[in-house]
């Protein structure tokens, strides 16, 4: 039986390895902050003022990454640990 060769993929150089260990070590960073005020990706969160709901996310296809809050009316905005409170 004839095995079928995986389709063609370049390989990544060396800076594109280097820049995606420093992309997925910048989400840990995130991750990690998150961590620290007791909370992390998932959470429901309510923002002081507004009163308005989400749960915490991390855009990983920033660059750089960064943390939203995904609003359940479907929204999203930049999380601040003073302006959003667990929920």
């Amino acid at each position: 039986m004839k095995q079928e060769s995986p389709p063609y993929s370049p390989a990544l150089s060396l800076q594109n390895k280097l820049d995606q260990i420093s992309h997925d070590r910048d989400v840990l960073h995130l991750m990690r902050d998150l961590a620290r005020a007791g909370l992390r990706e998932g959470d429901r969160v309510r923002h002081v003022a507004t009163g308005s709901v989400g749960r915490l996310s991390i855009a990983r296809q920033d660059d750089p990454p960064r943390v939203l809050v995904a609003l359940d009316d479907g929204g999203h905005e930049a999380f601040a640990s003073d302006i959003w409170r667990r929920g």
